[in-house]
């Protein structure tokens, strides 16, 4: 079993939700650009002590929580669970995922997911084959399973991810970790209106645990099918480094062609990291995770499709919205960071991956 500790640091706001949205007034309150999340139960446990009338007590839930609050109750931070910087501008806020205290972390799913893509990308990428469309499920949901079954083992039982484990992430302090991040969905030069979420900030680290089970990866190259297929773990930050050079050329050349210079240089940067990695052959490799992350970051992309059959696959699959015609470049949109004059400032999702070997 070769057993790894991950050191990830976020280089840009990574979110991943827990399907929760906040809303203001009720879930939270703004005051002076800081984001306080409510607890109406220790609100009312606050007022319950203070022997307040039925009547009074009975009026007061009636309205919605943050107008329960005095000036005085903000330095009481027992009835806030987590207090964050920003402000949303908007009445709601998607949250991110927590553990039973209320604490941010990445779930070990995401990062595997994540790792899931390379490793297909990586056997198509040596391969080079054309994906017939008459091999998808019609299923929107299962569509790439039967790729997936072939390339990687017929059923979950024989699949190759089995020998690769991902622990959950460590759970994070929410206020030190998390800040209330506005986004928007760019379309060339075009912005939609602004959302808010729950992010980790840039330059957050945090470790989880990855092994590789060498004596499954001998067992399944013998029984299982996985003849050739055990590499691509064995080699996982350099296959990943390798998907992340292709995902950053690309996203570049699209910041290029809609005038967006800040998402250039931000680019330019991870280009530079993983030059840096290749140089020192370090264990590292640069992914991206969770939500914005787009549609190139989480499939194959378009090359495994002659012109004719993408178009088919988006028909079929994605159906875009808007006016696109055959042949127009797919996807259009980008989810990006925005600053507080809706200016965009980098993509979402980017974080930066050391595996340090255990013994």
């Amino acid at each position: 079993m070769a057993r790894y500790q991950l050191r990830i640091t976020t280089l840009s706001e990574v979110h991943i939700g827990d399907g929760r949205v906040l809303i203001r007034e009720f879930d939270f309150v703004v005051r002076n650009g800081r984001f306080y999340r409510l607890s109406p139960s220790r609100l009312l446990e606050r007022y319950q002590e203070a022997e307040l009338s039925e009547d009074v007590l009975d009026r007061l839930t009636k309205l919605p929580p943050a107008r329960w609050l005095s000036e005085g109750d903000f330095r009481d931070l027992r009835l806030f669970p987590y207090v964050l910087s920003g402000d949303p501008g908007v009445g709601e806020v998607r949250s991110f995922i927590k553990d039973p205290w209320l604490r941010p972390y990445v779930p070990g799913s995401s990062l595997k997911g994540a790792l899931r893509t390379v490793v297909l990308w990586s056997i198509w990428r040596e391969r080079g084959e054309r994906i017939d469309l008459r091999r998808l499920d019609r299923r929107r949901e299962w569509a790439a399973q039967p790729v997936e079954r072939a390339w990687l083992g017929r059923d979950p039982h024989h699949d190759l991810l089995r020998a690769l484990r991902v622990g959950d992430g460590t759970p994070l302090s929410p206020g030190e970790a998390l800040a209330i991040v506005r986004a928007v969905v760019q379309v060339g030069p075009r912005q939609g209106a602004p959302i808010a979420l729950e992010a980790l900030r840039p330059g957050v680290t945090w470790a989880a645990a990855l092994s590789i089970d060498e004596g499954l990866l001998e067992v399944g190259e013998r029984r299982l099918g996985w003849e050739g297929l055990g590499k691509y773990l064995r080699s996982l930050a350099a296959a990943a480094r390798n998907f992340a050079l292709d995902r950053i050329r690309r996203e570049q050349a699209w910041a290029q062609a809609h005038g967006l210079p800040s998402l250039q240089a931000f680019y330019a940067d991870l280009r530079r990291r993983l030059d840096a990695m290749r140089s020192e052959k370090a264990p590292a490799f640069l992914l991206r995770v969770g939500w914005g992350g787009g549609w190139e970051s989480k499939t194959l992309g378009r090359e495994p499709f002659d012109e004719a059959a993408f178009e088919e696959l988006l028909r079929r699959y994605i159906r875009p919205r808007g006016n696109r015609r055959p042949g127009d470049p797919f996807p259009r949109s980008r989810r990006l960071v925005i600053d507080p004059q809706e200016r965009p400032l980098r993509p979402f999702g980017w974080v930066e991956v050391r595996m340090e070997p255990l013994a």
